[in-house]
Order: structure tokens, then sequence, then C-alpha cells
């Protein structure tokens, strides 16, 4: 007489290989997700600027606001005060999930044109909406190389960090590459 299925420790051996594969699965997914935001704000970020040398050819000088762009994502090619996507008329901040209106934004990125103290222009993606993650990308407009600037008290920061400028170290990291501006004493 042969009996056929599966003991009870056979199934609880698979039972505990499936939930130490499926952890390690959630961990790399999670960090998979945030490297694909981190990608779709680079490359808005890329288009904004090709699209900002175009505004200063014709005008001689860089713009804060997204509906001047010839490269807009469609959601901030017109400035009105509902929108989802925007700070309002103002049209500076682009919010690449959206959220805005309800209140409650999405996890992705605010998008901003920006002057340090030296008067050099910078796009600047600040990671916003539920979660962890608090770092930005920082970009100059004379340059190719985007910037990922980690809140240094947040190891979550410092992890996709590292992993997003393929680095060893967080020593390694660079520095956020604007010059801040002094505050004016008011005397």
């Amino acid at each position: 007489m042969s009996k056929k299925g599966f003991t009870l420790l056979e199934l609880l051996i698979v039972v505990i290989v499936v939930a130490i594969l499926s952890s390690i699965a959630v961990m790399y997914y999670g960090r998979f997700i945030e490297r694909v935001r981190i990608t779709e704000a680079d490359t808005v970020i890329g288009s904004a600027i090709l699209s900002q040398e175009r505004v200063f050819l014709k005008f001689q000088r860089y713009t804060p606001y997204w509906h001047q762009l010839d490269a807009a994502p469609m959601a901030v090619r017109t400035p009105k005060e509902q929108n989802d996507f925007a700070n309002g008329k103002d049209n500076t901040v682009y919010y690449t999930r959206g959220g805005v209106l309800s209140g409650n934004i999405k996890a992705g990125f605010a998008i901003t044109f920006e002057q340090d103290a030296t008067d050099r222009w910078f796009a600047v993606a600040r990671r916003v909406g539920p979660g962890e993650y608090t770092y930005q990308i920082v970009r100059p407009f004379d340059s190719t190389h985007s910037v990922c600037v980690p809140d240094w008290a947040n190891e979550k920061d410092l992890a996709i960090c590292i992993d997003y400028m393929g680095v060893e170290h967080a020593s390694e990291l660079e520095g956020n590459p604007m010059v801040p501006k002094l505050e004016e004493n008011n005397i």
C-alpha cells in the first residue's frame, strides 16, 4: 500500500522557503520601483534643460515657468488654477505623479528650476509623497550629470543614492552642486 501526498513537514519547509524568497523579492521590488521613479525624474529634467537652452537662445535668459518651455510635460503646458500636477497658475513646480488638488501628493518628484548664490541654474527634483525617501536629484543646466543628494540621516536615502550614483560607500557620494544662498540679516 503506497501513500500519495505530502507530509506536514514537507509542506512546512515549502512554506518557509516561499516566505523567505518573497521577503527578498519585496525588498528588491521596492528598490526597483524607486529606481524607475529616479529615471523618470532624470528624463524629465534632461528634456526640460534642453528646452531651457532653446529658451535661452531665444530670450537670453532662463525661465522658472514650465509653461514657457516647448518640451514641457502635457500636464503643465498651460498654467491653470486647478492643476493636479502643478502649483496652480504659478506653474513653477511639476509634480510627476500629481495629487496636488486632493492634498495627497503621490510618491514621485516635485521638479523646479532654481538659481544658486552664483546665479547658476539647476533643475531640482525633490522626492515627495508617502514613503521614507527625502533625497533630491540635482542637475546644473550646464551639465549632463545628475547628482543624487541624500538626507544624510536617512538610511534609505543613502542606500538609493549609493545605488543610483554607482558608488560603493556613502563617503563617495558627491555633495550638492548648488552653492547655498546666504540669508540676509535684518538689522
